[in-house]
């Protein structure tokens, strides 16, 4: 695990060139690679960044680490953020298709909401996430796995449904711990001093994974974090 510390604007720029750079070296011995993204004001600068690289976007398909059930359209949409921030200009350059884009889509029709159809997309392109870019929040959970709440605790190998999110709104879907776990390489992001408290649960080791959802990033064999916390 290697840790990064620096202003924010330093962070996103560097955080953005290690994403490149990895993506780069996966693509040397692989066909394509999966990348999961998240939401949320924490990753919008890295997007800006990403969506100016020379990374051979044919190669990337795109999943969402996880989605609040919404419509594509709708504010509250994590794919809308990452469409507006990248994925536009990427598809309006000829760099990306949009073949290579897998959003969640809600229908509210299923019992599931379409949960099932979007396990089933992933598992055609191998059934894992290469490279995830997660965000940690102020109570230290990631993706839309919260603290001493059922979706840390689900042992599934993709994605779950959370139909009872602590945090609004109530209903997303999101990669499960497994699938996290699954990832070659993670970037965390840690953005901002009201995160203080979360990020030194994540660094004390006798605090479990069930209190603090984001130290799964530990357990995958190549994680990078990016901070501008200074801690006492």
């Amino acid at each position: 695990m290697k840790t990064i510390v620096d202003r924010r604007a330093d962070l996103e720029r560097r955080a953005a060139k290690e994403i490149i750079n990895n993506i780069e070296n996966l693509l040397e011995d692989q066909d394509y690679i999966n990348l999961g993204i998240v939401g949320g004001s924490s990753v919008s600068g890295i997007f800006n960044h990403l969506k100016d690289s020379k990374i051979a976007w044919d190669k990337v398909h795109i999943f969402m680490v996880d989605e609040r059930l919404v419509s594509l359209d709708s504010d509250e949409s994590n794919f809308k953020l990452a469409k507006e921030s990248f994925l536009d200009k990427l598809i309006e350059s000829g760099k990306l298709t949009e073949e290579n884009l897998h959003p969640f889509i809600y229908d509210s029709s299923q019992k599931n909401y379409g949960l099932n159809k979007y396990r089933k997309e992933l598992d055609k392109y191998g059934g894992e996430m290469d490279v995830v870019i997660l965000s940690a929040g102020e109570d230290g959970h990631t993706a839309s796995l919260f603290p001493k709440h059922q979706s840390i605790k689900e042992d599934f190998d993709s994605y779950i449904l959370v139909d009872n999110s602590p945090k609004p709104p109530a209903r997303r879907i999101s990669a499960s711990k497994n699938l996290i776990l699954k990832s070659k390489i993670s970037f965390l992001l840690f953005f901002g001093q009201k995160k203080a408290d979360a990020y030194k649960s994540f660094l004390d080791k006798d605090i479990a994974i069930e209190e603090c959802p984001v130290k799964l990033v530990k357990d995958i064999d190549e994680s990078y974090i990016f901070t501008d916390i200074l801690l006492d």
